[in-house]
């Protein structure tokens, strides 16, 4: 499952951390395969981060029951950022700390039974920005950089940056994201394209169970997969 050069990586990890990188990098490589590249070792880059093949652009994520991997070409998208969180592991406390005024407002306007899961669903949306933003921006980039505006849509929200933030990508098309919310879990992703790619439309797919559902359309050519962690 895993590469002599990846089992480096978590040699000395507990079991549990082991899991979760092995079914990371599963992921991966599968998403990479509808790209056509095969066999390819994922190492990790000095600052943490995953080592993608050349003109590829990736992101992993999990949480207890899932983990899912997104790739792209780097001439289609600037960036990308996938995330994945419980529901319920996002608590009233962890909400006040990473919401913005605003979106605490937006929030008190919810029903009661219904503010954990929208809490939580901004929370994955800051989280997958910060990994599709990670690589383009020279600061550090906190939860209130990005003010996150649910659309009614279902699927899809809209982003606005802080001024901190949004000068640095200025010369690419605006952020796009997207989300579901299934099991008791919500899933983000979140795209930054490159600028000549903005007059394509190609499709997003999340997988899970063995099935597919489109979610979105997106303005380039994404790959997701996500499955059940391995036990």
């Amino acid at each position: 499952m895993l590469y002599p050069e990846e089992q480096a990586i978590v040699r000395r990890s507990v079991a549990k951390r082991r899991r979760e990188f092995s079914a990371g990098r599963v992921c991966a490589r599968r998403a990479l395969a509808r790209l056509g590249l095969t066999d390819c070792v994922l190492t990790r880059n000095p600052d943490g981060t995953t080592a993608w093949p050349p003109k590829v652009t990736g992101t992993i994520s999990h949480n207890d029951t899932w983990c899912g991997s997104a790739v792209a070409w780097q001439s289609d998208i600037a960036g990308i950022g996938l995330d994945i969180e419980t529901v319920e592991r996002i608590t009233t406390q962890i909400a006040k700390r990473v919401l913005t005024r605003s979106e605490l407002v937006w929030l008190s306007g919810k029903p009661a039974d219904e503010t954990q899961k929208w809490s939580a669903l901004i929370f994955s949306a800051k989280e997958a920005i910060y990994k599709c933003l990670f690589p383009h921006v020279d600061t550090k980039i906190r939860y209130d950089d990005a003010e996150i505006i649910p659309v009614d849509d279902g699927i899809s929200f809209a982003v606005k940056l802080s001024k901190n933030i949004a000068p640095q990508i200025s010369s690419f098309p605006s952020l796009s994201g997207r989300y579901l919310v299934h099991e008791g879990d919500v899933f983000t992703g979140v795209i930054l394209p490159q600028i000549k790619r903005m007059g394509e439309r190609k499709g997003l797919d999340w997988h899970y169970k063995e099935k597919v559902r489109r979610i979105s359309n997106t303005k380039i050519n994404m790959l997701l997969t996500v499955n059940r962690l391995l036990h």
